[in-house]
């Protein structure tokens, strides 16, 4: 028998009434395909169970037909087997039933194969969902990954999500979240009542899931029902739904996850269908809804944390404010504009700050850095905090009294000298009234003094002053007078050319800062928030290394602390609320600035900005009030 009479000798098997051949047409008529390699015929290579050649074998054959048992008449490297033209019908009835069996294994482990990609595939998933799940994200967004992913994982067309919340004495269901990829959801969160009655409220009662195959078709006894007001205005159909409870740490319902008609496409020739939810998909989607539990929970403490900390943070500004109510709201103001001029950087057209980004937890730490700058004058004695004018009100009473005491030993003096002279009258009337003017030029000199010395309490804003007067004072002598108008201790406040702090206090007053760096870095800020201590540490430092406390050069001084140092600056002179002095016009407040600037203090280019936004804003505001 040559080669073609063993191909006709396979047709005619697959002809014959052989029951091995009866039993594969029956239950699988694809089973045997006899193809002549040498001619192709066009046919569904998926379902060739068995190639045949005798022309030999060329190289591609097993990739073109990868589930067919390869024969040859010859020897081949390329064959499974070689089989003898002259065999006997019971070799070729073999080798049909050996085909059957090979094409049924391969057709299985290709399944196999197929099913494992798709559960690696949705292992995958999953893993990318926990990693979703754990970064740092706003809430809503989270609630938005959490519904997003699981529907993906899940082949969902639509779903939605709702959280637990207690309203008073009373729990309530929060519709959170819908999403439908087959139609557009006109969504508004909705507080619901919680109630059994619904599928949502029945599974964050219950803590059941439910695995529904058509909610159209639910028995009439079934403790909830099926809503299908949304289907009937949208004109949509609800059909497979799981409705999944999350549930936290303490085992406690926190929200519901429900998913709704998982769609299933066999290939790509074959419509998408409704399918049900299978123990696999569901299995998945438990741990989603666990994984989003946990989620949900760890942002609302993360929220919790966050708002507890921004009360602290408030919580200390009131409390340095309330030892010093008369630089009210400053902290609060030095943190507004202080985030605003930050912020106004890359927009400025500088170059050198036209690539800078700052993310929210950026603008955070700069701004509790700013609120808390000032927090170490917690530490500063009160009578130095608080202090308006050089000298203190009891202080300045007690100079009073000094010259008190001097006119009246002085008009004291004047009495003796009258007296004497009347009592000797051997003195004209001429040089009694001598002595009543020397004593008026004398009480004047000490009415002039204590002006001056008035005058030189009220501490100045600007480096200025000439206090050669007051030395003048130290040094004035009285005849029968063996104390000083003022002493050394005294004029040495009075001298002051800036503020009113002596050289002692404001070493003590810029003590500060260190103390508020050393509280700051007490505190266990976390990494987005570290660099708060030295952003607040360095708002007293200089370009030129002058400032305090550690004398810092421009480029060891944080951007932020620079951006803060101009609004610190800036709002200690304009500030309204001071008693003792009124309020300095802006300009000349940009006026100490650009000196500043000019002498290498502050950035010029930080100055300029500054100025020009303020200068901006105090415009717009006057072109809205005409």
């Amino acid at each position: 028998m040559d080669a073609t009479s063993l191909q006709t000798t396979l047709v005619e098997l697959g002809k014959t009434n052989s029951p091995l051949i009866q039993c594969a047409t029956k239950q699988a008529w694809n089973v045997v395909r006899i193809a002549n390699f040498g001619k192709i015929p066009d046919i569904d290579i998926s379902k060739v169970a068995l190639v045949v050649s005798h022309d030999g074998l060329p190289k591609g054959v097993r990739n073109q037909y990868p589930q067919a048992l390869i024969v040859s008449e010859t020897p081949s490297a390329h064959a499974d087997l070689s089989i003898d033209a002259t065999a006997s019908d019971d070799v070729f009835e073999q080798l049909l039933n050996h085909a059957q069996a090979h094409w049924q294994r391969a057709i299985m482990v290709n399944q196999l194969v197929r099913e494992l990609g798709t559960r690696r595939q949705r292992m995958h998933q999953l893993s990318e969902i926990g990693i979703a799940l754990s970064a740092r994200m706003g809430f809503d967004e989270l609630l938005r990954t959490i519904l997003t992913e699981a529907r993906r994982i899940a082949g969902c067309d639509a779903g939605s999500l709702y959280l637990l919340s207690e309203e008073g004495d009373q729990r309530r269901l929060v519709f959170k979240l819908a999403q439908n990829d087959s139609i557009d959801v006109p969504f508004v969160e909705a507080h619901l009542p919680l109630t059994s009655e619904s599928l949502a409220g029945y599974v964050a009662i219950s803590g059941e899931e439910l695995h529904i195959a058509d909610v159209y078709s639910l028995q009439p006894d079934c403790p909830y029902s099926f809503n299908r007001t949304f289907d009937e205005q949208m004109g949509y159909r609800t059909q497979s739904m799981l409705v999944l409870p999350m549930r936290n740490d303490r085992h406690e319902v926190v929200g519901v996850l429900q998913f709704i008609n998982r769609i299933h496409q066999a290939d790509l020739r074959s419509a998408p269908e409704v399918v049900g939810f299978n123990e696999e998909i569901s299995e998945l989607l438990r741990a989603v809804a666990s994984q989003a539990a946990v989620s949900i929970q760890k942002n609302t403490l993360i929220h919790n944390i966050n708002n507890l900390f921004e009360s602290f943070v408030h919580a200390s500004v009131k409390t340095i404010e309330r030892r010093d109510p008369t630089t009210s709201g400053h902290s609060f103001r030095v943190a507004d504009t202080t985030v605003k001029l930050l912020l106004a950087l890359p927009r400025s057209g500088i170059p050198r700050f036209r690539d800078l980004r700052f993310s929210e937890e950026n603008i955070r730490e700069v701004r509790y850095a700013a609120l808390l700058h000032d927090f170490g004058k917690v530490g500063v004695r009160e009578n130095v905090l608080i202090k308006a004018r050089k000298l203190s009100d009891d202080r300045v009473e007690v100079i009073r009294f000094r010259m008190e005491l001097q006119k009246e030993r002085l008009r004291r003096q004047a009495v003796e000298r009258e007296l004497k002279l009347l009592h000797h009258g051997t003195e004209p009337l001429s040089v009694l009234k001598q002595v009543y003017a020397e004593l008026e030029r004398n009480i004047s000199r000490l009415d002039d003094y204590m002006e001056w010395i008035a005058k030189a309490n009220q501490p100045n804003v600007l480096e200025e002053g000439d206090f050669e007067h007051l030395r003048m004072v130290r040094n004035a002598a009285f005849a029968g007078t063996d104390f000083p108008l003022i002493d050394d201790q005294e004029l040495q406040a009075l001298s002051v050319r800036r503020g009113s702090l002596t050289p002692a206090e404001r070493i003590e007053i810029e003590g500060h800062v260190v103390q508020t760096r050393e509280f700051l870095d007490g505190l266990p800020w976390p990494p987005e928030l570290a660099r708060v201590p030295e952003i607040a540490g360095a708002h007293h430092e200089k370009l030129d290394g002058s400032g305090y406390p550690l004398g810092l050069n421009e480029d060891q001084i944080p951007l932020p602390s620079k951006v803060m140092t101009v609004c610190d600056i800036y709002d200690a002179p304009t500030a309204m609320d001071r008693p003792y002095k009124a309020a300095m016009p802006d300009d000349k407040a940009y006026s100490i600035l650009q000196d500043e600037a000019s002498r290498g203090l502050l950035d010029t280019e930080i100055v300029s900005i500054f100025i020009d936004s303020r200068r901006g804003h105090r415009e717009v505001h006057a072109v809205s009030a005409s």
